[in-house]
């Protein structure tokens, strides 16, 4: 620590030195900033009173370690089963942007549809992400009925786009059908990651949260598998693509039914002014039906916090993006939120990841039924890469990550441009192989391992609880906007200027990996309150890095540290009154 932070932090420490806590948290009150801070003077603590520490610390896991609660009680079971309800809605996703890479596959689908060029593809793969960019007019659905109904709306449009794809004669209706399904998943996507941060307890947050998106692949292992396998049994037979196509409606459908039986975000509670329901959420699923347990009023304490400085929102206010952009810490936020949601989208995947079995067909693989399993098996590699991401981002820190997939990229468009080159100009063959084994490590090693778990989970993190929504909402359209531009140019590009089309994602990513380690924020064993100070610095990234890291030396010092961030943001000594909450 510089000698100046020292000598704020001692500052700070006096000021409050002749308040006593009595094992209650001190809320300071900074007259000239207007801003609420919690704080409690570490040495008073007692392991009798967890409760009695910094809400803008890891005080969470502090309460649980004098007071623990059974992650095994009959309640937290409900938790789980909100999440696996959740889950699904990503499984759906991940079988509907999969199928039709599967099917592109299949000549008798391509026939029946009438696709015939390269327009009439990209269109076809582009009104998927045209249907999730629409869905962001609707984004106040999610705080103004709830978390809950919202993602039950969407599921029931799915699956009426679903059938209406799986009964399609022509390509109009395939197309119309296409985009309702879209809607419906993008509805429903837009509040899942919010519904998932808000339930589940901060110290099990990373992993449940984290594994969200890499249920995505197993939608895609249903999806790949089902049509290489109804490929080989009914192959020339309209039944080869329209099971795939029924199949749809599976993972929607058990979403359906399934929201019926898990609760509302205590988060929507409490901004609809419904306190009690909030408290009983908190009593009832993470205290394990214990109202006097601590954790109660810590989380109360926390919602409170983040909550304080904004009132209720009308319909028109939903419309209202200003809060997005409303102060330089609000702006930070929602840049950051843009980049990360371009970025996941813009870096080569949704090229390699829709195209797949094009570009197989491109480097050598004519048969369909291979291309078929060679997609199935990169599916199942998806799944395991990006489970194991999920599991592991949490303790590598979410900036390490971004910068290791990125550099993979790099390094993986340049030998598949290379490849592509010797094999379409000299017929290589054995760089087209080359090219095929690298286009499986930029699949599964970079993007599914790293951008996989942190796509929803990043952007929700960063966001303050009153941007959440909306800006999630404009995460659903930045990211949609990014796939729809790849994927309409995408099959055009590939068959006018072929192998350059890959030069153009090396040179990108460079520019990406370069955004990501300048001003690429660490939210790492972060608490969402902890996040906000980050953005309360001149400097967020270095906070950021500085806070983070302090989890694993002393709770102690990462107090301190957070109220000296606010002190360096303000540039002078506040003027400042403590009471007792």
């Amino acid at each position: 620590m510089s000698m100046s932070n020292k000598g704020q932090e001692e500052s700070f420490i006096e000021d409050t030195e002749g308040f006593k806590s009595e094992g209650k948290p001190l809320l300071v009150i900074n007259l000239e900033e207007k801003k609420d801070i919690f704080y409690t003077q570490p040495e008073k603590m007692s392991s009798s009173d967890s409760v009695n520490h910094n809400l803008t610390t890891d005080g969470y896991k502090d309460i649980l370690k004098h007071n623990p609660v059974s992650r095994w009680h009959k309640n937290r079971y409900i938790i789980y089963f909100s999440c696996l309800c959740i889950y699904f809605v990503s499984t759906t996703n991940g079988y509907d942007g999969s199928l039709l890479t599967a099917l592109l596959a299949v000549p008798r689908f391509m026939t029946t549809m009438g696709i015939k060029d390269a327009l009439g593809t990209g269109l076809v793969m582009s009104i998927f992400q045209i249907g999730q960019i629409c869905v962001t007019v609707f984004v106040w659905l999610g705080d103004f009925i709830g978390r809950k109904p919202t993602i039950f709306i969407g599921s029931c449009i799915v699956c009426v786009g679903a059938i209406i794809t799986a009964l399609s004669n022509s390509y109009n209706m395939f197309v119309g059908g296409r985009f309702l399904l879209s809607f419906g998943s993008g509805l429903s996507c837009s509040l899942s990651t919010s519904y998932l941060l808000e339930i589940v307890p901060p110290n099990e947050r990373s992993v449940l949260c984290g594994i969200y998106n890499s249920l995505y692949y197993i939608g895609s292992i249903i999806a790949t598998w089902s049509a290489y396998g109804t490929n080989i049994t009914y192959e020339g037979s309209d039944l080869a693509f329209r099971i795939p196509l029924w199949l749809q409606l599976l993972c929607p459908g058990i979403v359906v039914v399934l929201m019926l039986f898990v609760p509302e975000s205590p988060r929507f509670h409490y901004m609809k002014g419904n306190i009690d329901k909030a408290r009983n959420f908190f009593v009832k699923y993470h205290a394990n039906d214990d109202s006097s347990h601590p954790i109660v009023e810590y989380e109360m304490a926390q919602l409170e916090m983040s909550l304080m400085e904004f009132g209720k929102f009308t319909i028109k206010d939903y419309f209202d993006c200003r809060v997005l952009f409303k102060t330089r810490k609000d702006a930070r936020r929602s840049t950051l939120v843009v980049a990360a949601s371009w970025f996941g989208q813009f870096s080569g995947q949704a090229v390699v990841g829709y195209y797949l079995t094009t570009i197989l067909l491109d480097l050598g693989i004519e048969n369909a039924t291979t291309r078929l399993l060679l997609n199935g098996i990169n599916s199942i590699l998806g799944y395991i890469f990006a489970t194991a991401g999920s599991l592991l981002v949490g303790k590598l820190g979410r900036r390490k990550v971004f910068l290791f997939s990125n550099s993979g990229f790099i390094l993986s468009f340049t030998v598949i441009a290379a490849c592509t080159a010797a094999f379409q100009d000299h017929g290589n063959q054995t760089a087209g192989r080359v090219g095929i084994a690298f286009i499986y490590i930029f699949n599964n090693v970079f993007f599914a391992f790293g951008y996989t778990p942190l796509q929803p989970l990043y952007p929700a993190e960063i966001l303050s609880s009153p941007m959440r929504a909306r800006g999630m909402g404009m995460f659903q359209l930045v990211q949609g906007t990014a796939s729809f531009v790849n994927t309409y140019a995408a099959p055009v590009a590939m068959e006018n200027i072929r192998y350059w089309f890959y030069v153009f994602f090396v040179f990108w990513n460079i520019f990406q990996l370069c955004i990501i380690y300048f001003f690429f924020v660490e939210t790492k064993s972060l608490t969402l309150e902890e996040i906000d100070l980050v953005f309360e610095s001149s400097k967020p990234v270095k906070s950021s890095i500085i806070l983070s890291r302090c989890d694993e030396e002393s709770k102690i010092e990462k107090s301190r540290l957070a109220h000296i961030m606010i002190q360096n943001s303000i540039n002078e000594k506040p003027t400042s009154i403590v009471r007792m909450v």
